[in-house]
Formats: C-alpha cells, structure tokens, sequence
C-alpha cells in the first residue's frame, strides 16, 4: 500500500451518526465496570418478559457493548448484524416473535449461532435531543408472542433506563469525575494528551482489499487508539479512514492490545 484512499465528503448520514457518537461520548459509558443500578434493570426485564436474556447495549462505531447483561457471558459484538444496530434505526421498538420466520434475521449469525435468538424486543434509549445511543432489550431462544402492554412496561424500562444514564452523567458533571477512566486500557492512557473522541473509523489494508471497522477513541494531529473487535489480522502499516472527518491517513502499529491499536501517522 503505496497511497492513502481517496475520500469524499460526508454524507447527511455520516454526519447523523457522528452526532449521535457524540451524544454517546457525552454520558461517557463505555467500557465502564458494571453498575447495580443498570443490572437491576435488565433483571426485571428478565423476570417481567419470561426471557431467558436481557441485556443494556450502547452502540459505537463498529460494536454494541453490554453495560449490563443477564444471561450470556459476552460484554459485546460486532455492530453490524446485532439487533440492536436495527433496533436504533427505529423510531420507537423492534419486535421480532421468531427470527426464524423473518426474512430480515432469519440468516442473521446470531440467528444461527450462539445465541440462537428467536425472540427480540428492544427499545431504544433516546437522550434529549433525540439521539438513540443504545437499547435495552429482552432476548429468548424460543418464539414469543408480546402483547401491546409488554410493549408499554418495555418502553418504561427503557425510560428509566435513560433516566439512570441521566442521572449518572449529572453526577459526573458535578463532581468533575470521569466514569471512564476506570474502563480505560493503559495502551489508551498512553495518547492522554490526544484529545478524547469517539469517531467512526475503517481500518484498510491488503490494498484495500481488507477493512476492519472501529472506533477512534484518541486522537492527535500526530497519532490515534483505535477500538476494534481483535487486533489479530491488521498488520504494522494500514491506512485509518475518520468517516466524520472525511480524512485518510497512512498509519504505523506502534503498539497493540488484543483489541486495540496506537497508531502513529506518517507524514
């Protein structure tokens, strides 16, 4: 790889997204050790739904990552087939009695596979001006009906949902603390003096041939960390594509975690 790709402008879209990223960063929740007050949540959307899985996800730019989950032992996946990437694009919550049956998901590896969903409900967790930063939801393995009163009571859980995040952000704000920093890798304490963001970014290599979705979680005019779901097929030398910023930059692995990478730019 001799050259950086090409890239356009933003679209309308990646401009939405990068806002709704933003708004994310803002309750600064990601990667944060678990908290009773989310956990008693998804608890009682277990219990009240008869589901054997409940979890609280917030979605970044390439991952939905757990804050709180029962029944299922992963903290997160990849963002692109999780329903609850869809269940964000809507404007109120997604319902799906039997993925098997739904030509949408039927094919959905999560469908498939571990943890062979049939039934989804979740409802997206809106901050004030609108942005939809995660979910909660109620999961089973078998088929499910969900009557216009579940849909109530899950659209409560989910306004109490937000309301715990509210709380929690005013909190910080007040006291000046970073909820963060004790879900924080060493490897991104090291780029302290990058400024914090959270951006949507691509990972290209192989001349282009191979693309790695992530985060950019620290960035400088001279470096970034990257969030990405493994580190283990991006070699030393790949281009970082910042979708919001419009921007291309050869990179330089300067170290790495198993999920993620310190880049250098080079000039």
């Amino acid at each position: 790889m001799q050259t950086s790709p090409p890239y356009r402008s933003p679209g309308f879209d990646t401009i939405r997204e990068q806002a709704r990223l933003d708004a994310l960063a803002r309750y600064d929740v990601l990667d944060t050790p678990p908290e009773e007050a989310f956990d008693r949540l998804t608890r009682l959307a277990r219990r009240i739904f008869g589901v054997s899985m409940s979890t609280i996800s917030f979605i970044d730019g390439h991952r939905q990552w757990f804050k709180s989950q029962q029944g299922m032992a992963t903290c997160e996946t990849d963002r692109g087939p999780a329903f609850c990437n869809i269940a964000i694009q809507q404007p109120t919550s997604l319902i799906v009695t039997d993925a098997v049956t739904d030509e949408r998901f039927r094919d959905n590896p999560f469908v498939t596979g571990e943890p062979h969903v049939r039934f989804y409900a979740g409802i997206p967790l809106r901050c004030p001006e609108g942005h939809a930063i995660g979910t909660l939801c109620a999961i089973d393995p078998q088929p499910r009906s969900f009557s216009p009163r579940d849909q109530e009571s899950l659209a409560d859980l989910g306004a109490l949902a937000m309301e715990v995040l509210e709380l929690r952000r005013r909190s910080a704000a007040k006291t000046g603390s970073m909820a963060g920093d004790a879900g924080q890798s060493g490897l991104a304490r090291e780029f302290a003096h990058g400024r914090s963001v959270l951006k949507a970014g691509r990972i290209v290599f192989n001349n282009g041939r191979a693309i790695v979705k992530c985060t950019v979680r620290q960035l400088s005019p001279d470096a970034a960390v990257v969030h990405v779901i493994s580190t283990a097929k991006i070699p030393d030398r790949v281009a970082l594509m910042i979708d919001a910023d419009a921007t291309s930059r050869l990179c330089s692995v300067n170290s790495r975690a198993e999920q993620h990478l310190a880049l250098a730019f080079e000039s």
